[in-house]
């Protein structure tokens, strides 16, 4: 099972969402192949007024024209909105504080126009903590939202995340501030509920059905040593789980040995890598390093296996890749503390994963996800920031953007890598992946539409691509009820399409022609 870049939404047809780790499960993850088969070259690059990226940036297209663009935070008070073909501005919007967040992007409400959601951190204390929904057309203010006192120099550092947790038409946000609480706001920015944990909150929020009940949970950490898991349409606790430190990873939500029941991954600064039950909130198995766990995992089927491995980092200076049962399968030697989340890509286009590595330190290293070889390692500036893969000029391959904390000697902070030849077309990852939803499964073309029957209920995404690799629309993404269900594209141009499903313990692709 392979993850990717989407949102969970129900029924409608949508553009690309983006939010943390690509996802509200944060595997972390981007199916759209590279060609950077050696170190690459810098396609762009920009300043800033301060760090830029300490978390991930955003890539999608958020005015509507067809373009793709990079949404950047940064530590300036801003949010940039550059294109993705040159790094030029499009926009850019001055926030009350310094902005550590991921941005969200999405259509909220369903009316065709793309939001972006980030929140705030005033060390200062002068202005409050507060989360912003900005127009991606140019970046004005929808809605803001306090979360935080002023004084108290509160903050916002956990990134939002998207989805349809109550079954209506509109999705939902989610997101925490350090004066101990998680909030789900409406579209419109109405809150419709919170939760307070026992300490500051770092961690972002994951989202996904984890308990197999048909309804969507909230999983996240807090500094009270524990890991929550909160019932998604009105915010009650369901379990929580007690680590020996505090929890400033971030949760990725995974069916890890293909099973059927879902896990939770997450690190904590006992040092300790934990996968957690969804169903119950008990531990599976816990993997010990060298030192705090406060980076984040990626989890894809990395060796081909037919179960998901997990990818993370540890501040004892080094990448682990463990199995779907917490062995270690390798581990690579950083240099520097790991201390935030790398991301899995096909950088190279052999139809295996890389692994993106950022560290405390001046390079991005890019590693073979199935050994943890070293392949490339490219100078930046000091301290680089969680790097991100997508395709940002449209050419159907993925290109690389990552920031860092100090400028480089001719000022620059954010980066877009590129393959040496600008290659074109590189498509997507496929793998059929045949289990994990029983007998009677279907999934074939019906004239110009899909069907799909399932003989139980799942969580599933079904997402089209073009013949270049690149995402079209996006089917559904939620819970499926049992039965069989029919998908009829909107596609404006003739020519040849893929469809890919994606669900609990598998994967299956399918050509649509026009």
């Amino acid at each position: 099972m392979i993850g990717c870049i989407f949102a969970v939404s129900l029924g409608a047809v949508t553009n690309t969402w983006t939010m943390w780790g690509g996802e509200p499960s944060h595997q972390s993850v981007q199916l759209t192949k590279g060609a950077m088969s050696s170190a690459p070259v810098i396609k762009w690059a920009r300043s800033a007024g301060s760090f830029v990226e300490w978390q991930f940036s955003g890539i999608a297209d958020v005015d509507g024209g067809g373009d793709i663009e990079v949404v950047i935070c940064s530590g300036d008070k801003n949010v940039y909105c550059l294109r993705g073909t040159n790094g030029n501005p499009k926009w850019t919007r001055t926030l009350n504080g310094e902005v550590w967040t991921s941005p969200a992007i999405a259509d909220l409400d369903g009316d065709g126009s793309v939001e972006i959601v980030v929140g705030t951190w005033d060390p200062m204390g002068d202005n409050n903590a507060t989360v912003y929904c900005l127009r991606g057309s140019n970046g004005n203010v929808r809605w803001s939202r306090e979360v935080a006192s002023s004084g108290s120099a509160e903050y916002v550092i956990s990134s939002p995340a998207v989805a349809n947790l109550d079954g209506d038409p509109q999705l939902e946000v989610v997101i925490a501030s350090s004066n101990d609480t998680v909030y789900c706001f409406s579209s419109g920015g109405a809150r419709k509920w919170r939760y307070k944990t026992g300490n500051d909150i770092h961690s972002s929020p994951a989202i996904g059905d984890v308990d197999g009940d048909g309804q969507l949970e909230v999983i996240i950490g807090s500094d009270d040593r524990k890991v929550y898991c909160l019932n998604g349409s009105n915010g009650a606790k369901e379990w929580d789980f007690t680590t020996g430190g505090m929890v400033r990873s971030s949760p990725t939500i995974a069916d890890l040995d293909g099973d059927g029941s879902v896990e939770i991954v997450i690190g904590s600064y006992d040092g300790k890598v934990y996968c957690i039950r969804g169903s119950n909130g008990t531990e599976k198995w816990a993997f010990q390093t060298g030192n705090v766990v406060q980076s984040s995992a990626s989890v894809a089927d990395v060796n081909r296996d037919n179960k998901l491995e997990v990818i993370i980092g540890s501040n004892d200076h080094k990448v682990y890749c463990l199995s779907s049962e917490g062995t270690k399968l390798w581990e690579y030697p950083a240099r520097k503390e790991v201390h935030l989340p790398g991301a899995l890509v096909d950088i190279d286009g052999d139809g295996w994963f890389e692994y993106l590595v950022a560290t405390i330190d001046t390079f991005l290293a890019c590693i073979n996800a199935e050994s943890g070889t070293e392949l490339w390692k490219i100078k930046v500036a000091w301290d680089v920031h969680s790097p991100f893969a997508g395709d940002i000029d449209g050419d159907g391959c993925s290109e690389i953007i990552v920031g860092t904390m100090e400028a480089d000697a001719q000022g620059r902070l954010i980066f877009a890598f590129d393959d040496v030849n600008n290659t074109q077309g590189c498509g997507p990852v496929y793998e059929d992946v045949e289990e994990g939803l029983g007998k009677g499964f279907e999934f074939r073309a019906a004239g110009q539409g899909i069907y799909l029957f399932i003989p139980q209920q799942a969580q599933v995404s079904l997402t089209l691509y073009d013949a270049q690799g690149r995402l079209v629309q996006r089917l559904y993404d939620g819970v499926l009820t049992s039965g069989g269900h029919t998908f009829n594209p909107s596609l404006e141009s003739k020519g040849v399409y893929m469809a890919v499903l994606r669900y609990q313990g598998g994967m299956k692709s399918l050509k649509i022609v026009r």
